[in-house]
């Protein structure tokens, strides 16, 4: 007769197939190129960040006053950050191979935010970054 799994080993073993499985990427706010301010904004180091390296990299940043947060890179020098947040009905977007995508009902996005496919009928809104020497201030 097997012995009965404790909790801890259950635990610990979900754990390891859900990191083991890849469905989604630690964001970028666990790395330690994002640092959350005081004042509820992010503090980016955008050469640390590997998907920011060439103009047309996005990736999902964290949160900023509850609004999951991405930076895409639009130039060798320019970048934007947007909500996460679709405007047809404000779910979270989730990144796919070609930008960015509304699971809820189907609305796609370019890497930068511009709309692709409706239901939304406008981008992924824009919130306000502030760049000074390779650093970002977000929110």
């Amino acid at each position: 007769m097997k012995d009965p799994v404790s909790r801890r080993s259950f635990l610990a073993g979900a754990c390891g197939l859900f990191v083991l499985s890849g469905v989604q990427a630690l964001p970028a706010s666990a790395n330690s190129a994002v640092k959350k301010l005081s004042n509820g904004k992010l503090s980016v180091q955008l050469s640390k960040i590997d998907a920011l390296a060439q103009v047309g990299g996005s990736v999902r940043i964290g949160i900023v006053k509850g609004n999951p947060v991405a930076v895409t890179r639009t130039g060798t020098s320019s970048y934007i950050a947007y909500s996460l947040r679709c405007p047809h009905q404000g779910i979270p977007v989730k990144k796919t191979e070609t930008g960015w995508r509304c699971e809820e009902h189907g609305s796609e996005f370019e890497p930068d935010g511009d709309l692709i496919l409706g239901p939304a009928t406008t981008r992924l809104p824009r919130i306000p970054m502030r760049v000074s020497r390779g650093i970002a201030t977000v929110g």
